[in-house]
């Protein structure tokens, strides 16, 4: 690990946490990720000995407690990981307000929008019974990738093929516009007006939105209208 070599706790601070992904792991702790496999979905372009060195480094340094149960090791902040909460929630909002709205192509991502559209689902707003919703995304040329969401009160599932379900429930739309939609850029009219058909039973349809608690910072105006 590279250090600034200097006694600041800002700098000290930043030799474990300024390294690129570890910061991000965090973020996926924090968002209740304990297997290294759900820590790989959310960050989907860390190599898996990236993931595993920054993990290592963060066991180390006291912030992450491993747990190597029957089922396989999993993660857990410590109380030092935990007291992180701040940091990243003002690192957020802060980007959300500063930093540019429109996003460059190469911060599109499928896999790491639908991983936290998964996780934000409010279980509770569901219908009864069981929603298979199939995602079609294009990308900025044209290609097209398929997700699918098995939404049930007991457990939100992301799946890459068709786990058995009736596709009651089709969401197209280019990855930019449901990725602005889920970021809180565009509004719902604004995001169907730049592509987004949600298409199915007319309630769910109309309700579909709302089984979301959208992006944890969507709500963050940009300064120039703050």
């Amino acid at each position: 690990m590279k250090t600034y070599g200097q006694f600041c706790s800002i700098a000290r601070a930043l030799d474990l946490l300024g390294e690129r992904w570890t910061l991000l792991i965090v973020r996926e702790l924090l968002c209740g990720s304990r297997r290294f496999g759900d820590l790989r979905r959310g960050i989907p372009r860390i190599s898996r000995t990236m993931l595993s060195a920054r993990l290592r480094e963060l066991v180390d340094a006291g912030v992450v407690a491993r747990d190597d149960g029957d089922e396989g090791p999993s993660y857990v902040l410590t109380r030092a990981g935990e007291e992180l909460v701040g940091v990243v929630r003002e690192l957020g909002t802060w980007g959300q307000r500063w930093l540019p709205r429109e996003l460059p192509r190469e911060e599109l991502d499928v896999d790491a929008l639908v991983w936290d559209m998964r996780r934000r689902v409010d279980a509770e707003a569901l219908p009864s019974v069981p929603v298979l919703a199939r995602l079609e995304l294009t990308d900025t040329r044209g290609r097209a990738a398929v997700r699918y969401l098995l939404l049930r009160r007991s457990e939100v599932s992301l799946c890459s093929v068709n786990p058995g379900f009736p596709e009651e429930l089709v969401v197209r739309a280019p990855l930019r516009t449901l990725t602005a939609w889920w970021r809180g850029d565009l509004s719902l009219a604004d995001a169907r007006s730049a592509g987004m058909v949600v298409q199915g039973r007319r309630e769910w349809v109309r309700a579909f939105p709302k089984w979301f608690e959208r992006y944890a910072f969507a709500a963050v105006t940009p300064a120039a209208e703050g």
